[in-house]
């Protein structure tokens, strides 16, 4: 989802969330005081909490979006130290619901059509805008926002607790409303528990959720150039997430392998929502033992090295051998035989060359020149090296 969008539909839908608390607010504060029903004032009162929430998340999604020399990754978990705030907020909302109920006498009501006509009207825009809110956050994964709708359910859950404070006053069964009051303020705790939880696991940058990572790993695995991915780590900040990767490559050539690595951060840019950056580290894979032996075509191995007609060439991966067979490509020239097999050689990434001494010299510089290591040995056929006894190293 593009930025400027996510950014917009933050702002407006948390603008909105101020214009319902300041309504909330004031229907609250004008049907208690008509109706004489201190339960719905106290109420009115707690929804300034979700008013001062909402304007501090408003001011927390403008700063966030800020960027600086300071802060070079931006400041999006403002929005998620707005979340920490309303996570208490929450906490304390329900302090004050068990107060005010639990530990207040309930006083008569004054105009029961009044007080219960407001609380009605106040559960249906909590419950109404709470969701819608929930569900917009949850588009633009916006912590903020989805803290600001569960406080605001809050408020839903307060006047369901009116509601039943005013006819358990009216029918005069009071230990009804008060156990209502401790199961409902359950639930509230236990929302702002889970805010808080996440919350504080995104300001000590805990690792991104599984589904993202399993997202990653899927796009890698359709690419044939990436022999192993050594690690995925990643973390949230606000709306947005962070990924560093670390992967062995099959390239030889870095500025092709830098290609590559640009594609892949495009492919994960593309099909994972909210990732801001991507940072991938690579490295060329680690090349296998590759083993050459000359011979004629009785397997008997050459002392020459442009006459040979045979090249077997064994490498070696996870400890085991596999064995190809080429003929000589400079075989059939008249000149340049030494150099065709060496290029040939280079070509296969061989790393050392098992043949008997030679009389001629010159392919030793030759080989030098690709980097290839030659090792003389007395066996005159194939079936007598031990491969694993070979040290190609130089």
């Amino acid at each position: 989802m593009d930025k400027t969008i996510v950014y917009k539909t933050k702002k407006k839908v948390v603008f909105y969330s101020i214009l319902v608390s300041l309504f909330l607010v004031s229907i609250k504060l004008i049907g208690g005081h008509l109706s004489n029903s201190p339960a719905l004032i106290a109420d009115g009162l707690h929804s300034f909490s979700d008013l001062a929430s909402a304007i501090a998340i408003y001011l927390g999604i403008i700063l966030s979006n800020i960027k600086s020399k300071s802060f070079p990754y931006g400041l999006y978990k403002i929005e998620n130290l707005v979340s920490l705030v309303s996570a208490f907020a929450i906490f304390f909302a329900g302090y004050e619901i068990c107060h005010q109920i639990l530990f207040n006498e309930i006083t008569q009501i004054s105009s029961l059509p009044i007080a219960l006509s407001i609380t009605f009207i106040t559960l249906l825009t909590t419950y109404l805008f709470s969701h819608y809110e929930l569900k917009k956050g949850q588009q633009v994964n916006s912590p903020g926002l989805i803290a600001d709708a569960k406080h605001i359910m809050t408020d839903f859950y307060s006047s369901i607790i009116v509601v039943i404070g005013i006819l358990a006053q009216y029918f005069q069964v009071f230990w009804l409303l008060k156990l209502v009051v401790i199961i409902i303020v359950g639930f509230i705790f236990h929302s702002g528990f889970n805010i808080l939880v996440e919350t504080i696991k995104v300001l000590l940058d805990a690792s991104v959720d599984n589904e993202t990572i399993e997202q990653v790993k899927k796009i890698i695995n359709k690419h044939k150039e990436i022999t192993k991915l050594n690690y995925i780590h990643g973390r949230n900040s606000g709306s947005y997430k962070f990924l560093e990767i670390d992967l062995a490559l099959d390239f030889e050539n870095l500025a092709e392998a830098h290609e590559f690595v640009e594609h892949i951060k495009t492919h994960i840019l593309k099909e994972i929502e909210f990732v801001e950056e991507v940072i991938i580290h690579f490295e060329p894979s680690p090349q296998p033992t590759k083993i050459a032996v000359l011979t004629n075509d009785n397997n008997i191995i050459s002392n020459h090295f442009g006459n040979a007609t045979k090249v077997h060439i064994f490498t070696k991966t996870n400890n085991k051998f596999t064995h190809k067979v080429y003929s000589n490509p400079g075989y059939t020239l008249e000149h340049g035989k030494s150099i065709e097999l060496s290029e040939f050689l280079n070509n296969k990434h061989v790393n050392c060359l098992i043949m008997r001494p030679m009389t001629n010299k010159r392919p030793i510089k030759l080989l030098e020149a690709f980097k290839i290591k030659i090792v003389f040995t007395e066996y005159r056929t194939l079936s007598e090296i031990n491969l694993n006894e070979i040290n190609c190293k130089k």
